[in-house]
């Protein structure tokens, strides 16, 4: 059984140094939102999500469908169950189910992201919280910063799945959630009513 001082240095090892912020959040041509917000992908540090990125760009919607689902059960079968690593290709699957206008799919593929990045940060934030200094052993000088793109990991989904409804025509759900992924990450827009 995997110890949980692994798990916090994979954690930060991987969202730190194998997974650069600029590779999170890619440019892609996807319809922007009122708010100018783009539906986007997360791209894991192996490549994971950018074959279904690159087919959803260039217009074959239905085999960017089947990517994103064979990347689901690819990170299924290597994860534990809750893990973290699963809001990447739920993320995905949720990009491409809303793309394709299968918004309720989209929105069970998002609230399953959006739970796994609550919880992951949740715990995160205990572990800080609970001992600074055998947080910081564990995870080196990074300390702490693994939470932090935990964070912007949670709002990229809940942008992602307010953007679903904006396309709905669900703006007061809209706006509920960017106000959410707001206050997780100040850098994200905010919807019109409130700049």
């Amino acid at each position: 059984m995997l110890s949980y001082r692994f798990l916090i240095r994979w954690l930060v090892q991987f969202f730190l140094f194998a997974m650069p912020l600029g590779v999170l959040f890619p440019r892609q041509a996807t319809k922007p939102t009122s708010i100018g917000w783009q539906l986007q992908f997360i791209l894991g540090a192996n490549g994971e999500g950018k074959q279904a990125q690159v087919l959803l760009n260039s217009g074959h919607a239905a085999d960017a469908e089947k990517q994103a689902e064979a990347d689901l059960h690819t990170m299924m079968a290597k994860a534990s169950f809750g893990s973290f690593s699963l809001l990447l290709p739920y993320n995905n699957l949720g990009v491409v189910y809303a793309t394709e206008g299968k918004y309720s799919e989209a929105h069970k593929m998002f609230a399953r992201a959006i739970g796994l990045g609550r919880a992951a940060v949740s715990q995160g934030e205990m572990s800080s919280g609970y001992s600074v200094g055998s947080t910081y052993r564990q995870a080196g000088a990074g300390g702490g910063k693994g939470v932090v793109v935990q964070k912007k990991l949670l709002a990229l989904c809940l942008m992602n799945n307010a953007a679903t409804f904006r396309m709905e025509g669900k703006i007061a759900e809209a706006i509920s959630l960017e106000h959410q992924a707001h206050k997780l990450d100040p850098d994200l827009p905010l919807p019109a009513s409130d700049r």
